[in-house]
């Protein structure tokens, strides 16, 4: 029987990008615009920060690689 593979290996930190609807925002208003959110994003070996708390709270642990990532 083969031993399992390993999970899947982080991407690289990097500057990521993610086009979201103004309306999205929670600004209190509806809007058709969208902007690009621009955040650096990826595997790190450093431990969380509050700020790489933060993104995952915002971009779900799929965005944020669901482990510390690197900053800006």
């Amino acid at each position: 029987r083969a031993p399992p593979a390993p999970p899947p290996a982080a991407p690289p930190c990097g500057l990521r990008s993610v086009s979201v609807g103004v309306g999205a925002l929670g600004l209190g208003y509806p809007s058709p615009e969208t902007i690009v959110f621009r955040y650096c994003g990826g595997g790190c070996p450093a431990p969380p920060t509050l700020h790489g708390l933060a993104l995952g709270a915002v971009l779900g642990p799929e965005g944020a690689g669901g482990g510390p990532c690197c900053r800006p």
